[in-house]
């Protein structure tokens, strides 16, 4: 009985959550309300407090699903990157940033990324703490990797340069969210100018990046 009484509670939770990403995306994540979200879910709205307490809860649960969901695609990624190091951190901004617009949508990210200044090492905050430094390890094992190979200097310590990279791909993907009118392309512009600049101190001379560009 217990067991049926988790899956049951985990199929009212998940269908509560499919229910709120499909009005998050349809008609905004501020318009919507926890009453339209437990109606769509036939469900009492008292029922969604209960299992959420309130609507930026619904959110970051959304998000923590799309991070789990993502995991599989951003390993495969870094265990196979491109050859050189700007298109394989490139390839791997690229990935989280579709990734992230196939599950929320802006105003659901700038919700999000909103936590740490209305709620500062409140829940949220915590929780946005927690997916960067998922990125942040999944950077380590990139550049780890670029650094085994010859292609960044044996003396750059991965662990900064690795948060580095992360603050430089959180600022983009930020200002990626607070225009309704930023393209990805546009995005790749910009992301690349930075990573230029930087590796133009780490990368090392037998780097295919130098090589191609001597040549």
């Amino acid at each position: 009985m217990a067991g049926l009484r988790a899956l049951h509670r985990q199929t009212r939770f998940n269908q509560m959550l499919n229910v709120a990403a499909e009005l998050f995306a349809s008609q905004g994540y501020e318009a919507t309300r926890i009453e339209e979200i437990a109606e769509s879910a036939q469900v009492a709205p008292g029922t969604v407090y209960n299992y959420f307490t309130s609507k930026p809860n619904i959110l970051m649960a959304l998000a923590v699903r799309h991070v789990r969901a993502a995991y599989p695609e951003r390993r495969d990624l870094v265990r196979n990157p491109p050859d050189d190091p700007i298109e394989a951190i490139y390839a791997f901004e690229k990935l989280l940033t579709e990734q992230a617009l196939r599950t929320l949508n802006r105003e659901c990210w700038r919700v999000i990324f909103s936590a740490p200044y209305r709620e500062p090492d409140g829940p949220q905050h915590r929780l946005s703490r927690r997916f960067q430094g998922i990125i942040k390890r999944h950077y380590i094992q990139l550049l780890g990797g670029f650094q085994k190979r010859g292609s960044i200097k044996k003396d750059v310590d991965i662990r900064l340069f690795a948060d580095l990279i992360t603050a430089i791909g959180t600022y983009h993907f930020s200002r990626l969210i607070s225009s309704d009118t930023m393209t990805i392309e546009e995005l790749r512009v910009t992301v690349e100018e930075h990573l230029d600049l930087v590796f133009t101190g780490v990368i090392a001379k037998t780097s295919k990046r130098k090589k191609a560009a001597t040549a």
